[in-house]
């Protein structure tokens, strides 16, 4: 009971740092740290799964190999003998824990201000997704696009707009698209379900919600000009 007073004071005294740095009018910002894999701190704030926990027989791993996260591990397709209700195995997959809550609710990131998600990763060839899920009415739904990698086996950061994530259930599309909740993004994670057995192995240093000095959010912006020259 008591942590959760404590976990309240925490968010009332941020909201009122907030308030009293007026910020949401101090105008453009470049970007918002929202995750990150760089230390054990960092390592702990995150949650792992694949299909073993229910029988089947991938592995996945998490660490911290020279100060980043490393997911891997390696995918098996194969179906548990002894459980007929399985019908699909073969994915493994990292998310941000939800933070505690508190007597406002569950704390989330307000990335209505931003028009990407951006990720700082080095990636093998495999089919990766990246998963955002809101403070939602349906606990199942996710918000799903896929981590297009330009450049395999070399760091990169790539930037996915908000706008393009597609709302899907258990996996599947949903055939009723609704605009994802922006102001109430409670965890982001990766994914990869590509239907390949083998190795798998994605390397990350941060997720954050940017803009371009182009954007400020979904409204296009013109940069201010540069100081002029000294005389």
């Amino acid at each position: 009971m008591f942590s959760i007073f404590r976990r309240t004071a925490a968010e009332v005294t941020e909201s009122s740092l907030k308030a009293l740095n007026m910020d949401g009018l101090r105008g453009w910002q470049k970007e918002m740290p929202m995750a990150s894999l760089m230390s054990l701190k960092d390592l702990d704030a995150w949650a792992i799964g694949c299909d073993k926990d229910i029988g089947g027989f991938s592995d996945a791993h998490l660490d911290l190999v020279d100060g980043h996260g490393r997911f891997h591990g390696n995918l098996s397709l194969d179906l548990p003998a002894d459980n007929k209700e399985i019908k699909h195995c073969g994915y493994a997959a990292i998310r941000t824990k939800v933070k505690s809550q508190t007597l406002f609710g569950t704390p989330c990131w307000d990335t209505s201000l931003f028009r990407y998600l951006a990720l700082h990763v080095k990636g093998d060839r495999r089919k990766y997704f990246v998963n955002i899920q809101t403070d939602g009415v349906v606990k199942t739904d996710l918000f799903q696009h896929r981590l297009f990698l330009r450049t395999p086996g070399q760091w990169e950061t790539v930037m996915i707009p908000f706008r393009d994530f597609i709302l899907t259930n258990n996996g599947a599309v949903q055939e009723d698209q609704i605009e994802m909740f922006r102001e109430k993004v409670k965890t982001v994670g990766i994914s990869i379900m590509d239907k390949q057995e083998g190795p798998f192995n994605l390397e990350i240093e941060w997720i954050k919600a940017m803009n371009t000095e182009f954007t400020e959010g979904d409204m296009d912006r013109i940069p201010p000009p540069p100081p002029p020259a000294a005389a």
